[in-house]
């Protein structure tokens, strides 16, 4: 007999639609139930918190375990139970007072004669039965595989009046959040690997604890979590589940999901001419199917039951789609073609597969542009290998110069030099999308070191104008010569160009003007920008790693000018869910860029940390040269800040040099903060005077601010430096300045005995909102410490009187000397409650103490004066 420890029950119920004492105390009073629900939906769970209860109260219910295996043996259930009780049940006897409770889980699996029986029982008076039954999903259109009727049987019981039915829906958003944050684990995990699982999961709660437990030893194991789950282990958990999960779908469905798999992002248009349009849309509704939101619609399949499904088919069924439609497509070229199926065909090509027509009869154009659009999508993503190849392959059917120009970018990713072949490549040659791109191409390689894909679908009216000034302003700005680079931003931003590459545009235009002090103005192209990703109609045809850039921008931008970016982190959220659903590496890896840069400013190190080394880690490195380098070092200085100084080292000391004076700044100023943490003041003192000679004579006020109050940190900052600084306090209007000019009026200089980590931090962290707070919907695993604002608020703090009133002191802008002087207390003592306090309520520096327990004092109708002596 099976133990029963394993039917304990200690989890928590997730689901406001599940109540385990509620259904007990239904179940005491005399009423059967029937758990109905699709497979995954947490029925068992459910049965096995109800039976809990039930002990609890001192009742110990009857157990029938249905078998698929027993499934044909008249009876067998019932007789394989052991209970005396079930046995007087099968003999048709009178049952003891008050009449047993018996519990059946999965009861579609029972035999016909058993499922009779326990029918009989409950209806004659003799028994209570619970029982949970798997029912199709919504969206199904055909029973669960293996319904013998038994289920019909069951559910006249509900029917006829002798039970009670509870529905149980399949998992939404919110319970998926809850149920992340209860698995062991899992707050190793990124927030787009979260994201993906959630998808992967398609609303069913087992699917997702194995999904994450799969990920989780993924990622112990220092491998991509979602590439662990896309073909899990045979024989896995995971593996038997997804198989059980997959069995519902419809053979229709199955073959969509299969081919859909092998063409992604084919568009909508181009799909109906292959797969029945009611089942594509039937798909989309379920959730199985993800369409972006460009006019093209183009469709992407939950990847990992999308393989599950092409396994259950067979690779020959598959291949037979995707030849038929190359072969379609091969022949109707004139009229329509697809760039999709033109890369699974060459990918076919690549390995050897036999196609719908010889090689020999595809005219020798068709094969060269079917190559050509293979090697753009293996550079696009970053796989250049797989480029030269496609390019080799099409050259030798027709040497074009846009397979020229594509052979010519991956040569020169892997030999930069190289890239110099670019001036010699005749334009007039090239159709209108490479020439477009060589333009983006000779960006790439020569000022920025970005790689990611050089030219979505929304690129497709792109002037090559635009993208030469937007290259020449980001050469200014590595130059730091951001008046020069706002001009041509601002010009790009006036040129007629695709709403991709005026988005671009608006963004490099709002940085420029951001690290020229004008916050006023850059604000007016940022609310462009936002209108712009606000679009209730996706007019502007803005791909998701169109808009992630956009948002990369708008967090940057956010930071250094001190203004708080928590609107931006929570327009983060929502993309890079959509990013996770398209499976697009780029586009997780900038998502995962943005998602360090955000968690840097809300005060989340260690997590800036973890997105960042999982968005590094992320298929091919599409992200290099100076972008790659000011994020690493960002998330490098917030952890030595936060007193992580081991891995801030680790991060820092693997930054690529450069010698553009834009990076030479942004390491000379995270090194002295490291330096800092590192009690290496000395050291720290020489690195913090370069990064301010870098800045001297140049028009980068917030950059100037911060390496002049660095210095005043340390206590090297001259009289003229110190004029200088107050007056750029003064005179600028951006948010970081307010902040400055309150610092710089509160600075007590109090020697070399104080910590100046303390005050390094100069623009406070940003406000998150509800969503960002908890890392979003999907973006967070497990149940995150409330930032100490908000633990704060809500009245959690332990602070003494005297930590209390000093915090208080401090918010009113007194320095650790006054509060001594007020209080009678020595400087040192003062130090040690402002230190103790920063700790209990887990305050990032001296002055978010004081506004951490002001706020507290506010929401709780304190007044904060009365501390005031």
């Amino acid at each position: 007999m099976r133990d029963e420890r394993a039917w304990t029950w200690s989890d928590p119920l997730v689901g406001d639609d599940r109540d385990a004492a509620a259904s007990a105390a239904r179940l005491l009073s005399g009423t059967s139930l029937v758990l109905a629900g699709p497979r995954g939906s947490g029925r068992s769970h459910l049965v096995r918190a109800i039976m809990t209860e039930l002990r609890s109260r001192g009742v110990s219910p009857a157990v029938v375990r249905p078998s698929a295996i027993l499934g044909d043996v008249p009876l067998a259930a019932l007789d394989s139970s052991g209970d005396p009780r079930i046995t007087a049940l099968r003999a048709g006897e009178a049952a003891p007072e008050p009449a047993p409770i018996v519990v059946v889980d999965d009861a579609q699996l029972l035999d016909h004669a058993s499922a009779t029986a326990l029918a009989r029982a409950v209806s004659g008076g003799r028994a209570v039965l619970l029982l949970s039954i798997m029912v199709p999903r919504a969206r199904a259109r055909h029973a669960p595989a293996g319904d013998t009727g038994v289920g019909r049987v069951m559910m006249r019981l509900w029917l006829d009046g002798f039970a009670d039915r509870d529905d149980l829906r399949e998992m939404t958003t919110e319970d998926a959040e809850r149920l992340l944050s209860l698995f062991p684990g899992s707050a190793t995990l990124d927030a787009a690997t979260t994201a993906g699982l959630v998808w992967r999961a398609d609303g069913s709660r087992r699917l997702l604890r194995e999904l994450v437990a799969e990920a989780v030893q993924a990622a112990s194991a220092g491998r991509d979590p979602l590439l662990a789950v896309r073909e899990p282990p045979a024989h896995s958990r995971l593996a038997g589940a997804v198989e059980l999960h997959v069995s519902d779908l419809s053979d229709d469905s199955r073959k969509t999901l299969a081919f859909l798999c092998r063409v992604p992002h084919i568009s909508m248009v181009d799909a109906t001419r292959f797969l029945p349009q009611d089942v594509l849309e039937s798909l989309l509704a379920s959730g199985l199917l993800y369409a972006d939101d460009s006019p093209a619609r183009r469709l992407t399949a939950n990847e990992m039951l999308a393989r599950e499904s092409a396994r259950q088919l067979g690779a020959e069924r598959v291949d037979a789609l995707v030849e038929r439609a190359g072969a379609r497509m091969l022949r109707e070229s004139e009229e329509w073609w697809s760039t999709p199926i033109s890369v699974a065909l060459a990918d076919r090509w690549h390995r050897g597969e036999s196609t719908s027509a010889e090689m020999d009869e595809i005219p020798a154009a068709v094969r060269a542009r079917v190559a050509l659009d293979a090697a753009r999508a293996a550079n696009d993503a970053g796989d250049v290998a797989r480029a030269l190849a496609h390019v080799a392959r099409g050259q030798r059917a027709a040497d074009t110069p846009d397979l020229r120009v594509e052979r010519l970018f991956a040569t020169a990713v892997l030999r930069p030099r190289d890239g110099d072949a670019f001036a010699d490549v005749d334009e007039q040659t090239l159709d209108p999308v490479t020439r477009r791109r060589l333009h983006r191409l000779r960006a790439v390689l020569a000022d920025r070191g970005f790689s990611a894909p050089l030219l979505s679908a929304s690129d497709a009216g792109t002037d090559a104008e635009v993208e030469d000034v937007l290259a020449r302003a980001a050469r200014h700005g590595e130059q730091m010569d951001w008046i020069s680079a706002a001009a041509d931003a601002t010009l790009a931003t006036r040129l007629e160009a695709a709403p991709a590459t005026r988005l671009r545009a608006l963004a490099a235009a709002g940085m420029a003007e951001t690290f020229l002090g004008r916050w006023t103005v850059a604000q007016s192209h940022f609310r462009t920008v936002e209108r712009l990703l606000d679009a209730r109609t996706r007019t502007t045809n803005l791909g998701t790693l169109d808009r992630l850039g956009a948002i990369l921008v708008l967090l940057s931008s956010a930071q250094l000018a001190g203004a708080d970016g928590g609107g931006a982190a929570q327009r983060l959220l929502s993309e890079r869910i959509v990013a996770a659903r398209e499976g697009d590496g780029v586009g997780l890896t900038v998502a995962g860029i943005a998602a360090a840069i955000a968690d840097t400013n809300l005060d989340r190190p260690a997590r800036a940390l973890l997105e960042l080394e999982t968005a590094l880690g992320r298929g091919p490195r599409t992200l290099t040269g100076p972008d790659l380098a000011l994020a690493e070092l960002g998330v490098a200085e917030a952890l030595a800040a936060a007193g992580r100084v081991e891995d801030a080292r680790l991060v820092f000391d693997r930054v690529e040099a450069g010698d553009a004076p834009q990076l030479r700044h942004a390491r000379a100023s995270v090194e002295a903060t490291l330096l800092i943490a590192e009690s290496r003041r000395e050291e720290a003192v020489g690195r913090a005077r370069d990064a301010a000679t870098l800045t001297r004579g140049r028009a980068v006020p917030p950059m100037r601010l911060r390496d002049l109050f660095k210095l005043l940190v340390l206590g090297e900052l001259s009289d003229a430096e110190r004029e200088e600084l107050e007056l750029l306090a003064a005179d600028s209007e951006l948010p970081l300045a307010a902040v400055t000019r309150e610092r710089i009026a509160a600075w007590d200089g109090s020697g070399p005995d104080r910590d100046p980590r303390e005050e390094l931090r100069l623009h406070p962290h940003w406000v998150p909102t509800e969503a960002t707070a908890t890392g979003g919907p999907i973006g967070r695993l497990s149940p995150v410490p409330l930032s100490a604002a908000g633990a704060a608020a809500g009245g959690g703090l332990e602070l003494t009187r005297r930590e209390r009133e000093i915090a208080l002191l401090v918010d009113q802008g007194l320095n650790n000397r006054e509060i001594a002087e007020r209080l009678y207390l020595s400087v040192r003592t003062v130090e040690s409650h402002v230190y103790q306090a920063r700790q209990k309520v887990e305050a990032s520096s001296r002055s978010d103490l004081g506004r951490i327990v002001a706020r507290a004092d506010a929401s709780r109708g304190a007044d904060p004066s009365r501390s005031r002596m």
